[in-house]
Order: structure tokens, then sequence, then C-alpha cells
């Protein structure tokens, strides 16, 4: 993904070297390879994946695949570079403390900002596989729906069991630990699923569906039993919030403005949403773009990010909406399951 683009950044920049080191994700966003431990070696005119002798070696077109040998770091003193790169976010310390002695001339360089730059813009291939997953999440969703019964999914870990089921039976992975909490439960927005009975409130999933290496990400909440007059109203509030911001999306405006018009939509309930509107999706669960007031990130062509309001009320419940969105040129929902309140027995 992106290689030749980033080998170009490198020369510009005069870094004559750029190391990427297990677990860094973006050793699978450019070779799009998972191995159980690899260093990613790349200059302007070549890139080498250095990987354990435990794992299958993978036929890549451009990049060529070593196996890392004891005393693999020698071969770096030999490179005369004034700049090295590194993924700031990532390195440990005793990493760049290493590098600083191979290499006590060179400056160390941070090129995480580049980095998320890259991957923020995602290409057709990397669409086509969140779209992928996004439909698989969907499935999961809707299979889950069809088929309830209160007898088979009695407990919050038998719903996340079978929508976890459900994904790996077309060929996909849970990208991050399902949530499914009911009643108060749902009050916390990373709540640990377990095994409580599930009683009449809402049932709130935060799930996703990761294909290829790529990543969905959706919440829905539904409501077990008959809604009381304020939970529904809470509801319609925080669906028709997120129809609103949905519908602000536009090329060229600030992620953070949208986090501000969340706040100010939902008026008195503002101070129950405590946590960002959204995050870029791809082959992390969280990455750039950001909708934080600091990050300044704005809508481009390309991005993929979710939409997610949510309020939360202490030992009551919680409500969370969210979807997986593309932006390319106009916005485009890429998980569309219902997002009505469906009410289910219990």
């Amino acid at each position: 993904m992106r290689l030749k683009e980033f080998q170009v950044y490198l020369k510009k920049e005069g870094i004559g070297l750029a190391l990427l080191i297990h677990p860094d994700i973006n050793i699978t966003y450019f070779t799009q390879t998972k191995p159980t431990f690899a260093i990613f070696e790349v200059t302007p005119n070549s890139a080498t994946l250095l990987i354990s002798a435990l794992d299958e070696k993978p036929h890549l077109k451009g990049i060529t695949v070593s196996t890392l040998h004891k005393g693999w770091d020698k071969k770096w003193a030999r490179h005369n570079v004034k700049k090295v790169g590194i993924n700031k976010e990532v390195v440990t310390l005793a990493f760049w403390e290493r590098l600083h002695k191979i290499f006590p001339k060179a400056k160390l360089v941070d090129i995480s900002s580049k980095l998320k730059e890259l991957k923020a813009q995602k290409t057709s291939e990397e669409i086509q596989k969140i779209s992928t997953a996004c439909k698989i999440t969907d499935l999961a969703f809707n299979q889950l729906i069809k088929q309830w019964n209160p007898k088979k999914f009695d407990t919050e870990q038998k719903v996340a069991s079978f929508l976890e089921k459900v994904m790996q039976e077309h060929r996909a992975t849970p990208g991050f630990p399902t949530i499914v909490a009911n009643g108060k439960n749902a009050a916390i927005p990373h709540y640990n699923t377990s095994n409580h009975k599930l009683r009449r409130g809402f049932l709130m999933l935060d799930f996703g569906a990761c294909y290829q290496n790529y990543n969905a990400d959706m919440s829905r909440t539904l409501m077990l039993g008959k809604p009381t007059k304020e939970e529904k109203e809470r509801y319609e509030l925080l669906q028709k919030v997120q129809s609103q911001l949905l519908d602000e999306v536009k090329e060229g405006i600030l992620y953070s403005q949208l986090q501000q018009s969340a706040k100010k939509k939902l008026g008195q309930y503002s101070s129950h949403f405590i946590h960002l509107l959204g995050h870029g999706v791809g082959i992390d669960i969280h990455e750039s773009p950001s909708f934080s007031l600091e990050a300044k990130d704005k809508i481009k062509n390309k991005h993929v990010f979710t939409i997610e309001p949510g309020i939360y009320f202490y030992k009551k419940f919680g409500l969370r909406i969210e979807d997986t969105v593309l932006f390319d040129k106009k916005l485009k929902l890429l998980t569309t399951s219902p997002r009505g309140l469906i009410k289910l027995r219990i």
C-alpha cells in the first residue's frame, strides 16, 4: 500500500533509512502480511521485510523478504545515512537507545505523521476490503435480529458469541472485542461483555468484522421489551442527531467541527456525551483522521471514518448509534443496518 509514495517522501526529506519494528501495524499496511515478528527496512530505493524463521516467507512485489538472524542489526551500521526514520508512537525506549548506538552520527526523525497521512486516504483496494468487512458486520446483525429468541440469547456473552460466529463463517474475524451491554452496563462505553442475564431495557452492541486485515465498526442499541416514554424520547433524539451529523459531512471541514456540532445538537444531554464523535477506520480499528480539537484534521476524499454519537446515564442505561462511512466526493454509508429502535422479546 502506497510504498512508492512513502519512498518519495523519504527521498524528499533526506531520510536514508526508515525502520518499522513489530508490533507496528504499518508493517502490515505496507506488506499486507501479519508475521509473528518482523522489522521493515525502507530506503528511498528499496524495501526489505525481515521475519522470524518460524514464519512462512510471503512473495511480495517490490519487497525483499529475508529471515531474521542473530546480529541482524549489524548491517545497519554500514548504512551511511544522516537521517533514520522511526515511528515514535510505537518504538520502545530500548530500541531507540539501540539505534543511537548503531547510528551515532545520524539524526533519528519521527515519521509517524506521514504514516498517519498515508493510511488516512484509502486506496480502492482498501475501500473494497473495508466495504466487505462492513457487509459481514451488517449480515451478523441482521442474522441476530432474524434468529432472536429469548431462550437462545439469554446472556450478553451468548449474543456476542453469535455475532462473532457469523463473522467467522464469512471468512472474517472480530476486529476488536465485541461489546454487548444490557441495561446499566450500557452506561459504560467500553464495557467488558459478561455472562450478565439479559433483562428488560436497552441492549447496546458495538462490534465489527475484520476482513483481510481491514476493519468495520458499528454500534446499534436494541430495546428488550417495551420502552418507557423517556427511553423512547432519548433514543429518537440520538437517532435524529446522528442523521443530522451525517448530513453535515462535507469536504474540507474540520472533523472537530462535527464534534462540536454533536455537543450542540444534544443540548441538555451534551454532558452525557463523553467520547469523541468518531475515528478513522482501516487496518487499525482506530486511526487517523481524528475528531479531536488538537488534531485539526479535515475531511478529504477517500477518508473512511465512523460517526457515533452516544449518551450515557450512570447506573441507568447508555445509547450509541455508530456507522462506518466513506467520504468520496459525497458521503456513503458502509454499514447499512436499520437505525430505528428495534424492539425484541425478553
